[in-house]
């Protein structure tokens, strides 16, 4: 196993890397993976060495350097099954955009996971589509036993989704709620410091990462 810009070892994050900054990730990457450290580890370490000079300025955009302007996420951990246009794809990232905070309370509200939009299945940036029911269920499993948010998908826990309301067809439809967009929702109470990296722009959205336990291609 080794790392280079294709490798399929890559999150969709990753492949939106600069290529100076990609060179970098995969350098590190492959140093760390020769020290007899395992996937998990590689990755981790790559990436606090790609944000010490990198920032992503929006969902889905690629990555620029700190002293350009930018803006981040708060990765979220949750088991997902669903559909991916490219099969055969083991693991995913879905991001989504904050909504709402609230000083008071230092909750930050938005979508974690969208299913649809406009009654059309919505795929993300890295050409996956989750499904209601595969939702549905991850979300009870995540709230049950994880409800972990960490700081740019790597390092110890930074907060807790304190929050969490899946948002299906169904359940809109029997509460009488009208809603263009269907997937999880959620509110985050993360530390004091993330909470100031939502308030002044430099984070602004959730990603959710999980390993898919059905694949399905669609067109």
């Amino acid at each position: 196993m080794t790392y280079t810009p294709t490798s399929n070892l890559l999150s969709g994050a990753a492949r939106l890397l600069p290529p100076e900054a990609m060179d970098g990730f995969v350098k590190v990457a492959n140093e760390t993976l020769e020290q007899g450290f395992d996937h998990n580890e590689c990755v981790r370490v790559a990436w606090e060495e790609v944000k010490k000079a990198y920032r992503r300025p929006d969902i889905g955009k690629v990555w620029v350097r700190k002293d350009e302007p930018g803006a981040g996420d708060v990765h979220v951990n949750a088991p997902l099954g669903g559909k991916a246009k490219k099969p055969k794809k083991e693991t995913f990232e879905t991001s989504s955009q904050v909504v709402k905070m609230d000083d008071n309370l230092g909750l930050v509200f938005g979508w974690a996971i969208v299913c649809t939009k406009g009654g059309q299945d919505y795929v993300d940036l890295q050409d996956d589509h989750i499904p209601e029911d595969s939702m549905l269920k991850a979300a009870a499993d995540f709230m049950a036993n994880s409800r972990v948010a960490k700081d740019m998908h790597a390092g110890d826990q930074i907060g807790d989704v304190v929050f969490a309301w899946p948002m299906t067809s169904e359940i809109a439809k029997s509460l009488d709620i009208e809603t263009e967009t269907t997937g999880l929702l959620i509110a985050m109470k993360p530390s004091a410091d993330v909470y100031a990296k939502f308030k002044d722009g430099t984070y602004s959205g959730f990603s959710i990462g999980g390993r898919r336990i059905e694949d399905e291609e669609v067109a």
